[in-house]
């Protein structure tokens, strides 16, 4: 399988799941969104509750909401007409929300703390926005405020006003969509994690390492991790779950990298770069938990960044590698295009404060299950490759590169098991021991490479005479031993004067004349007398002396 095979599928794959992104929920009316301003310091929330602020409200544009770290922000929310759905009105606010949000909803307008890693939220709704149900009976000049502060944020935040049906409906779009994409990376780890089992290859824990970690962010991402039994004890240490798993996943996935791409033999100098880049990760892992150091302002900038300068790194160390001629980084390439030009895409949104579309936001986790596909497609070619080239050593330990016969090792082992075998099982077997007539003068008169051909020419005969069951090995020189398991004397008879007549009839092609070859063959059979596998093949040695002492090419 070439690499661009896998990238052809999985493309389709995605292509075709992309008509189910899900839309946005349908919202009955746009509500009026409006900031807090020419107020200085914090305002009293009583006194903005009262309304004694409502001519300071100024009108926000396309539902955005920004948290300062310094003060409270006070944003107002209210519909243009009175709720007349069928369905309760439900406020969401959605992004990556990570600043302090307090809501008063109507009629009671109690204080109440919302944020989407606390463990209790409404379990009717995933974790994509935090979702606050509404009054039914919710009236134009029933207003929800909402204040925001410390640990504040840049990104922004969307606030909308939905039916309740309506936005259930988006809801378990999101939810099907991000469990197929997380479903993808979960399967593609527990292929890898088998293969671990088995071949116990690093490259592979490497992999489970920062695929589980990847997992972990994408869950944090979305809420979803704080949603499982027992994360109630993750809910104080809010986004930094996740924050961390981002960056260990980052560290994790130089060091497969590495590994899988085989950079250090191929791009030694870019390797070394590369590798030093893990240590950045580690350390932003390290002062992500030091409070002191106020983390929470610029460390989500400088991972971004630091993402974006080592997959470009990576990236570049890839196709030099590739064009160097490691398979593996073809794999890599393929899968990180996408996951590169996304990962710039949201750094610069994150970096300019603009809200987070849809084909951006389902485009990460979508790019990370295909990256998973395609790397692991890459894991089960480089065990192929390695296979192919186990093979191809045990091969050339145990075969002749010249005639493709067995080396003496190979032969005899075999004989041996063969002479065990025949005895428990008290079956025939025969040894065949070959010798080339006169082959001294094929060499001295028409030099070693002519010798050689005629080798190989007469080794292919001998093993095109033999049973399916039966082995050939090159015993020495111009010397086989052929061992003929099952075989009864007129059995191993008959195969050697075949041998010895396809011998005898080769022509092989030569400048001039054609040369001929003969051989002389000794057959020993396996008694009750024979002691050993070695005293069968001096028995085969006597008989072939024997032959040529009655003038070569026959058999005795």
């Amino acid at each position: 399988m070439t690499p661009i095979q896998p990238l052809r599928w999985c493309v389709l794959l995605l292509l075709i799941l992309s008509h189910g992104v899900p839309c946005a929920a349908m919202d009955a009316g746009t509500p009026e969104i409006a900031v807090l301003g020419g107020v200085t310091g914090t305002p009293d929330a009583d006194a903005v509750l009262r309304g004694d602020y409502a001519t300071r409200f100024a009108p926000v544009a396309r539902g955005l909401l920004r948290a300062p770290d310094d003060r409270s922000a006070w944003y107002r929310v209210r519909l243009p007409v009175d709720w007349s759905a069928d369905t309760p009105p439900v406020l969401a606010i959605s992004g990556d929300v990570r600043a302090r949000v307090v809501a008063y909803l109507p009629p009671a307008y109690a204080a109440q703390p919302v944020s989407p890693y606390a463990a209790d939220l409404d379990p009717r709704f995933s974790r994509h926005a935090v979702v606050l149900e509404l009054p039914r009976d919710l009236r134009a000049d029933q207003p929800v405020y909402l204040e925001l502060g410390a640990p504040g944020q840049t990104q922004p935040m969307r606030v909308r006003v939905a039916d309740y049906s309506s936005y259930q409906i988006g809801d378990l779009r999101h939810v099907r969509l991000s469990v197929f994409f997380a479903s993808v990376q979960v399967a593609m780890l527990l292929v890898i994690l088998c293969f671990w089992l088995v071949l116990r290859d690093r490259v592979f824990l490497y992999f489970i390492g920062y695929v589980t970690a990847q997992i972990v962010y994408e869950m944090a991402a979305s809420g979803e991790l704080h949603a499982l039994p027992g994360a109630a004890v993750l809910a104080p240490l809010g986004f930094h779950p996740g924050q961390f798993a981002a960056v260990v996943s980052a560290a994790l996935s130089i060091s497969f990298i590495l590994e899988f791409a085989e950079l250090a033999r191929h791009v030694p100098r870019l390797a070394r770069v590369l590798s030093a880049m893990r240590w950045p990760y580690l350390g932003f892992a390290v002062a992500l938990w030091i409070a002191p150091l106020q983390p929470d302002r610029w460390l989500p900038n400088a991972v971004n960044a630091m993402l974006v300068l080592s997959t470009c790194t990576a990236l570049v160390a890839g196709w030099r590698a590739w064009r160097d001629g490691s398979r593996q980084a073809g794999f890599f390439l393929i899968s990180w295009l996408p996951l590169l030009c996304l990962t710039m895409l949201r750094v610069a949104q994150l970096l300019v404060g603009l809200p987070l579309p849809a084909w951006l936001e389902y485009g990460f986790p979508a790019s990370m299950a295909y990256a998973a596909v395609v790397i692991t497609v890459g894991l089960a070619d480089r065990t192929l490759q390695a296979r192919r080239e186990r093979d191809l050593a045990h091969r050339l330990a145990e075969f002749d590169p010249l005639t493709g016969a067995l080396n003496r090792r190979a032969i005899l082992t075999r004989l041996h098991v063969a002479y065990a075998d025949a005895r428990q099982a008290r079956h025939p077997l025969a040894v065949l021991f070959l010798d080339l007539d006169h082959f001294k003068l094929v060499n001295d008169g028409h030099g070693h490479a002519t010798g050689d051909r005629v080798l190989a020419a007469v080794a292919a005969t001998m093993q095109g005479e033999l049973r399916e069951l039966d082995w050939l090995g090159r015993y020495g020189g111009e010397e086989f031993l052929v061992v003929l398991p099952d075989a009864a004397e007129p059995v191993a008879r008959a195969i050697a004067e075949r041998i010895r007549a396809g011998v005898a009839g080769l022509e092989i092609e030569q400048a001039g004349a054609p040369l001929r070859a003969t051989v002389s063959v000794g057959v020993a059979m396996l008694d009750e007398t024979t002691p050993s596998a070695e005293a069968l093949v001096e028995h085969a040695d006597s008989a072939l002396y024997d032959a040529k002492a009655r003038g070569r090419n026959r058999v005795v």
